[in-house]
């Protein structure tokens, strides 16, 4: 259960920060070509995902320290 869970946290930590690059990159090409659009569009169907996905890995951290061989892995 721990390894699947530690699994699932990378992916969403991976996952989550892939998601804002993308946005912040998306909006930084719309700033520099002028297109408010590609800059609200990119804001508008990135950020619940990303922000969902911060959500996730955040709760699985948290059901992690309750492992006690995990707690034991990071005291070392």
């Amino acid at each position: 259960m721990q390894k699947l869970l530690e699994r699932l946290f990378t992916i969403c930590l991976i996952l989550s920060l892939l998601l804002a690059f993308i946005m912040v990159v998306t909006q930084i090409i719309g700033l520099l070509i002028g297109n408010g659009n590609l800059m609200i569009q990119s804001s508008e169907m990135l950020t619940q995902p990303t922000i969902v996905l911060a959500a996730l890995f955040s709760g699985i951290a948290f059901i992690l320290g309750y492992f006690p061989s995990y707690q034991e892995t990071r005291k070392e």
